[in-house]
């Protein structure tokens, strides 16, 4: 995709993103320029709740196997530490890195999921969630992350809103 391309899609997403009447029109479409500008067979959205460190499913492009609405347990996970507290990227390059970081990676993997690019939504310096995408194993690498780091910031009003 050429930059013009990707300025294009950045630009309709982060007017769409701030139009939105709903914040699942908003997170549809971020999936959506996440789809075109990086790529991914799963996105999902996720609010951080600080004072019990756990993320919350706010949206999901899979609602069968990853309803909205659950959450996860991130306390004292390198993971947590890392991405939530941090506000630092993760790419899990393959399944392994998923086993090591993802409690629920038995279901990541019957989806044929063996890669994850997590980036943080940052407000204020602080992390209040997080863009994750999915894909086949070594999918995600460092050359994704600013693409879907932009993507990931045009979120923050919507988290914050909720």
């Amino acid at each position: 995709m050429h930059d013009t391309d990707q300025l294009s899609t950045l630009s309709a997403f982060t007017r769409q993103a701030g139009e939105a009447k709903t914040d699942q029109d908003a997170f549809r479409a971020a999936d959506e320029a996440a789809g075109r500008l990086v790529g991914h067979r799963l996105c999902t959205i996720m609010a951080f709740h600080p004072e019990t460190m756990e993320v919350e499913r706010c949206y999901t492009s899979n609602p069968d196997a990853y309803p909205a609405g659950g959450r996860k347990q991130k306390r004292d996970s390198e993971w947590g530490e890392h991405v939530l507290l941090q506000g630092r990227y993760f790419i899990g390059y393959n399944a392994d890195d998923i086993r090591r970081n993802f409690n629920d990676h038995e279901l990541i993997d019957s989806l044929g999921l063996r890669s994850i690019l997590n980036i943080p939504v940052r407000c204020l310096g602080r992390t209040i969630g997080t863009l994750n995408l999915l894909h086949e194993a070594g999918y995600y690498n460092e050359s994704q992350v600013g693409l879907a780091s932009v993507i990931a910031s045009g979120l923050a009003g919507t988290l914050m809103a909720r």
